[in-house]
């Protein structure tokens, strides 16, 4: 058959496709260059070498030019009559819209190849299972993009099979990653998607594709910022962002900013994260793609609603409602609609959140999407809530209760719902002093809880946790409230929400040196709205429905008095005074020793950290065998990351450790002398203080 007759490849154009498959791509593009100023070439190899253009493009990220080099490049190929080159032309052009997010146009450039390559007679079955493969993993991408978990599944499963026949270990990559996306936005499955993910980096790196590697390195950071293990997530983000710079592709490298700006919003350093949204921005500027623009400035809007900047958010939100507008993309109009007029009613421009409402509603009965309708109610709620009128607020209550009774609403909505929910039975409390009211309040709490762990929303977690502290605190449950406190703090610490952490920490200071005042309200019977206005409960429901910045304290260092080690049972080991006054030190430490033996007793084992005596705090922390005490004046926050330091430093510097133990077990105190590193230790961490909080938080 003459259009399948096998045609010799000018050497150039061999060299450079092995150029761009080892990502040289600089060389590669030079090397096309020569090759199309040399001229007096045939069809068939111009056709080749815009084919490997469209390549070079692809892997440089620029979507658009593929998108239009390759329609031309395919009039040109249908001259050469039916062949193998025009279904790689529409292949390539179908993987750049899946970038492009061009869904219409991918559904008929699939089809149009799949159509052209059955048919190609199958002279040459490893090229035609090569293309087989492709089709069925761009059809993947399709139903992903289109949320059909089984038929997106189905795709991305055979073209693995068939690509693991042909050994072909870069697109065997990209197939795993593909079924890794169904399972970790479809199927939710985080466990699964990361077995894809860590199969497809064995491979990526056996390949010794440098593209892959770092593609497949950004796909495990968004899952572990999807699972709200940021730290985990920034490294990995950081580490491809590197090999993207690295092969000077500038969408992968503004797409993985863009992601960086997202994890640390989350962490909180809002600062930070405009930084790297601005990056990416001026990439995708450089790019001219509109719909990656649109999705910045939304990011941004967000982190300065955060901020507290209005007038910014609206700024950036007007700006991506336009870019979406301007394209005609009906469903990202009416998703950027629900967020305009959350940022109109906390500016207070109620009227004009109504004509946004309005819009929403038109664009709504447009689409007749179940999902665009559920925000839509949600947003109405919102706007039925701002009323004076109790009717009007009794209909948002009802909406948000509806919406609760959805399986499948999104998480956001669902926090949103009872978040909103809680924050009018609060306003109801403080009316009418009802403590059924205070229960269905707990009731809507616990769910928040429930909803923000399964959904790995650690941050809205904690944040929840320290709503439900003030609750115990306002029904008088101290200990319950130090417990919860405690709690949050674990998750946010473990989970890097540094400001969060802190936040928590000092509001369990303050409830420590409260103590007095809170058991007081006991006997004098204050009323709940008292009790609700010390606990300061409005101001943190207020803070979680306007997604407002967590604002925490500058860290301070505290004054060291006492460092002590006891055996779980409660006998010294060590201990190590920082005050001159030797009267006041031995008072000071029958005291603390009291006060430590009925703390561990009573308190530390059922969950609590710390303790207050007189104006100083005890800090616990276990280590087994033994207890690490501190003593200090000052914020909890500084001493806590202090005392860890040391803690670790003695725990991992083996001959230390084995001495602590060794003097453990024969019933003998450590003194200095017998460990002489321990000294210098103590005065560089808690006298001279030479360690940077900030880079251990």
């Amino acid at each position: 058959m003459n259009d399948q007759k096998v045609k010799e490849k000018p050497k150039e154009l061999i060299l450079a496709k092995r150029l761009i498959d080892e990502c040289k791509l600089d060389e590669a593009d030079q090397l096309i260059k020569n090759f199309e100023e040399k001229g007096g070439h045939t069809l068939h190899d111009i056709v080749l070498c815009h084919l490997l253009k469209c390549e070079l493009l692809y892997w440089q990220g620029l979507y658009k030019d593929v998108v239009k080099l390759a329609e031309k490049t395919y009039k040109e190929s249908l001259e050469l009559g039916k062949n193998l080159l025009s279904v790689d032309i529409l292949l390539i052009m179908a993987n750049a819209l899946v970038w492009l997010a061009q869904l219409d146009k991918l559904h008929d450039v699939i089809k149009q190849g799949e159509e052209l390559l059955k048919i190609l007679t199958q002279e040459f079955p490893a090229d035609y299972k090569q293309r087989e493969a492709y089709i069925a993993f761009l059809k993947g991408w399709f139903f992903l993009s289109k949320g059909d978990a089984d038929l997106a599944l189905k795709q991305f499963e055979l073209s693995l099979s068939l690509r693991e026949e042909l050994g072909a270990k870069p697109e065997i990559t990209f197939s795993l990653v593909g079924i890794a996306w169904v399972f970790m936005f479809l199927n939710v499955n985080f466990d699964r998607a990361l077995k894809f993910l860590e199969r497809g980096m064995t491979i990526a790196e056996e390949s010794g594709n440098k593209w892959c590697i770092g593609y497949v390195l950004n796909g495990m950071g968004f899952l572990h910022g999807s699972k709200g293990e940021l730290d985990r997530s920034i490294m990995l983000h950081e580490r491809s962002l590197t090999i993207f710079n690295d092969l000077n592709n500038k969408y992968m490298v503004a797409w993985i900013l863009n992601l960086l700006g997202g994890r640390y919003n989350m962490r909180g350093e809002l600062d930070r994260s405009i930084r790297f949204y601005e990056q990416s921005m001026a990439l995708y500027k450089e790019l001219n793609n509109k719909a990656r623009m649109a999705g910045v400035f939304n990011n941004l809007s967000y982190g300065y609603k955060m901020r507290g900047e209005l007038d910014r958010a609206l700024e950036c939100i007007e700006q991506a409602l336009a870019l979406h507008q301007e394209m005609g993309n009906s469903r990202y109009i009416a998703g950027l609609h629900d967020f305009l007029i959350q940022i109109l009613i906390d500016r207070g421009d109620l009227e004009r959140a109504r004509i946004s409402l309005r819009d929403f509603e038109q664009l709504n009965n447009q689409l007749k999407d179940k999902q665009i309708n559920l925000i839509y109610l949600f947003d109405k709620a919102l706007l039925l809530k701002t009323s004076h009128r109790a009717r009007n607020r009794a209909k948002a209550e009802e909406i948000l209760e509806q919406l609760l009774e959805e399986e499948d609403l999104a998480y956001e909505i669902k926090i949103g719902a009872l978040l909103n929910l809680c924050e009018l039975l609060l306003t109801e409390l403080r009316i009418t002093n009802d403590l059924e009211v205070l229960d269905e309040l707990n009731q809507f709490i616990v769910r928040l809880l429930d909803i923000a762990e399964k959904s790995h929303s650690y941050s809205i977690l904690c944040e929840s946790l320290l709503i439900q502290a003030k609750l115990a605190l306002i029904s008088l449950n101290l200990e319950k409230a130090q417990k919860l406190l405690t709690q949050g703090q674990k998750i946010a610490e473990k989970y890097g929400f540094s400001p969060l952490a802190r936040k928590i920490s000092n509001e369990h200071d303050k409830l420590l040196k409260q103590l007095s005042m809170w058991e007081n309200l006991k006997e004098s019977e204050a009323s709940l709205n008292e009790r609700i206005e010390l606990a300061r409960l409005n101001e943190q429901m207020e803070n979680m429905i306007r997604k407002r910045a967590i604002e925490v304290p500058e860290l301070s260092d505290e004054e060291p008095v006492f460092i002590l080690i006891v055996s779980e049972g409660g006998r010294p080991i060590f201990s190590q005074s920082f005050i001159e006054d030797q009267s006041f030190e031995d008072h000071l430490f029958g005291g603390f020793f009291t006060a430590i033996n009925s703390f561990i007793s009573e308190k530390f084992s059922e969950g609590l950290d710390r303790a207050t005596f007189g104006e100083h705090t005890l800090l616990m922390n276990s280590v087994s065998p033994f207890l690490m005490c501190y003593v200090f004046k000052g914020q909890s926050y500084s001493a806590q990351i202090r005392i860890r330091y040391f803690i670790d430093k003695i725990k991992h510097d083996e001959p230390v450790w084995q001495t602590f133990k060794k003097f453990h077990q024969v019933n003998k105190e450590v003194q200095l002398k017998d460990i002489p590193s321990l000294e210098p230790l103590i005065n560089e961490i808690f006298i001279r203080k030479t360690i940077h909080l900030n880079g251990l938080v």
